[in-house]
């Protein structure tokens, strides 16, 4: 890309617990020593809905989803796993079925933690549970706000929210906007967001023509952080 850009990503707080992209910001680098490094391919499916797992990860590089299969076919991704994030903790403890899918959405490298060792862990550095606990705690709050979205927001309101959050993962300045440096497809958002993708299609046409957004070289762009959380604020009114 050209043009004036600049390659510090933006730093604006998200102003709720929504986060569908799930990291962990601490305890990392102690649950880490815990496993072994693997590298997966794109869409290795990692568990099963239904099965119980016999590891948990931490994503070092690449993106994981958490999804479902409809009756129609299509993929309903609940939240991505981002780099530093966690996933399968409690199931792996607790002995519990996945409830939904887990697999690689690109080229990943995963640290693989037995129960032996999650265990063997917490036991020497109680520490580490309190991490595991913040894990935890942050996706139930995440998943709590996302049914509150769902029952009080329309479409145009949810694809602003995801457009702000991406944003705030890898927006970065360019000529005086936001660039959003991850290629979203329509589709994703319809499937991250539980709409079609003709509602989807439309909400995005709409944020075009009021000039709030637009798209370069394949890749949006926010054209006024503000305005866009304004018109957001006003849908809720």
């Amino acid at each position: 890309m050209v043009g004036q850009e600049c390659n510090t990503a933006v730093q604006m707080p998200h102003a709720n617990f929504v986060s569908r992209l799930l990291y962990l910001p601490r305890g990392i680098s102690r649950l880490e020593k815990l496993g072994q490094r693997k590298v997966f391919p794109k869409n290795h499916m990692l568990v099963q809905a239904g099965t119980k797992p016999n590891y948990c990860y931490i994503v070092k590089t690449g993106r994981v989803a958490a999804f479902e299969t409809t009756v129609t076919g299509e993929e309903r991704i609940y939240n991505f796993n981002e780099s530093n994030s966690v996933l399968l903790e409690g199931n792996l403890l607790f002995d519990q079925e996945s409830a939904v899918n887990f697999k690689t959405v690109q080229p990943s490298e995963l640290v693989c933690i037995t129960k032996e060792m999650l265990l063997k862990g917490i036991a020497h550095d109680p520490q580490l549970s309190m991490d595991i606990m913040e894990s935890l705690s942050t996706k139930f709050l995440s998943a709590m706000e996302q049914v509150r979205h769902t029952n009080f927001h329309n479409a145009g309101w949810k694809i602003c929210d995801l457009l702000l959050i991406f944003a705030e993962h890898y927006g970065v300045p360019y000529d005086g906007k936001i660039l959003i440096k991850e290629k979203i497809s329509q589709q994703l958002l319809s499937n991250l967001l539980g709409i079609n993708r003709v509602t989807a299609v439309r909400a995005i046409k709409d944020l075009k023509e009021m000039a709030l957004i637009e798209q370069i070289n394949g890749y949006y762009c926010i054209r006024s952080l503000e305005k866009l959380k304004r018109h957001q604020e006003r849908m809720c009114q």
